[in-house]
């Protein structure tokens, strides 16, 4: 059984104290070092969603559904007419530039489809798990976007994002911080 089927039924729990993850306080359990690399987004998606539930959102968990057929939405947060559509990262390596246009190119295309089925305005929400860990503070060389308050401006990248927001009307950018201690 892969960690999706295993994730799917129940609450995550990370117990620090015994290194491992549980389902359901205990039900099913894996120990940290049998969970593979690429497995800890999946884990990480979870742990997002339900975040978001104890913020009183109605998650749909479409990373663990559908895998790579996810179309860049990890999860869509519902609550009281505000619906989010969230991609999660959960890795040790600075996004780049190119990397923050695939992200936004990969899930335009169900935004857009998405949008006129909503009421109010949808938001695409950028989760990573530590701010220092996903963007740097350095200026990258190939950086040909014009920074309005670059003095203010503590992570380049973050704000090219957020950029984005200026190019648009359908759908609002968002960021987050939600750390994932292991």
């Amino acid at each position: 059984m892969g960690i999706a089927s295993i994730l799917k039924q129940g609450k995550l729990h990370l117990n620090t104290v015994e290194n491992r993850i549980e389902i359901d306080h205990g039900g099913i359990f894996i120990p940290y070092l049998e969970v593979k690399p690429r497995d800890w987004g999946l884990v990480y998606e979870k742990y997002v969603g339900q975040v978001f539930e104890a913020e009183g959102y109605q998650v749909i968990y479409r990373g663990l559904e559908t895998g790579f057929l996810d179309q860049g939405i990890d999860l869509i947060a519902e609550k009281q007419g505000s619906v989010l559509f969230i991609q999660c990262k959960y890795q040790n390596q600075k996004l780049t530039k190119s990397r923050i246009e695939w992200i936004l190119n990969k899930s335009s295309k169900i935004l857009l489809e998405q949008h006129s089925k909503y009421a109010c305005k949808i938001t695409f929400m950028l989760v990573i798990n530590k701010l220092e860990d996903n963007f740097s503070r350095r200026i990258p060389k190939d950086f040909n976007y014009h920074l309005t308050s670059a003095d203010k401006v503590v992570y380049p990248l973050l704000e090219y994002f957020l950029s984005h927001n200026h190019t648009q009307d359908k759908v609002r950018l968002d960021f987050r911080e939600i750390e994932m201690v292991i």
